[in-house]
């Protein structure tokens, strides 16, 4: 018995970061609603800040907002990842967990707008 084409687990690199996977397979759930590109637009540059900072500014700001490839992609490691959890949670004031798989899988506009999502605010 063959398992519907919309049901069938993926492989952790492949999941969407639109926030609509569950236990690893794909929902019929509309896509987190959308962010104002005016509010993503603002705090975009200061999360690529934040994320060079993470990387001991490894990869560049500049990288960072040419890029649309997952921050994996780019080299931040699992250690930078704990280090921009940390400063986005003490810089904006939100809630990052670390055991949303998508988190991983994201890059620089996914994660400003995910951020956005949780609350965070651009700073002047």
């Amino acid at each position: 018995m063959s398992t519907p084409e919309h049901t069938m687990p993926l492989p952790p690199d492949a999941l969407p970061s639109d926030g609509r996977v569950s236990d690893g397979r794909v929902s019929d759930a509309p896509p987190s609603p959308a962010v104002p590109s005016d509010r993503a637009e603002a705090l975009r540059p200061q999360v690529a800040a934040l994320v060079s900072r993470s990387t001991d500014r490894l990869i560049g700001v500049r990288e960072l907002l040419d890029s649309t490839e997952p921050l994996a992609a780019l080299g931040v490691s699992s250690l930078s990842l704990l280090r921009l959890v940390d400063a986005v949670e003490e810089t904006y004031g939100v809630f990052v967990d670390l055991g949303d798989r998508t988190f991983h899988t994201e890059d620089l506009r996914g994660l400003t707008e995910r951020l956005i999502r949780l609350g965070a605010e651009a700073t002047p």
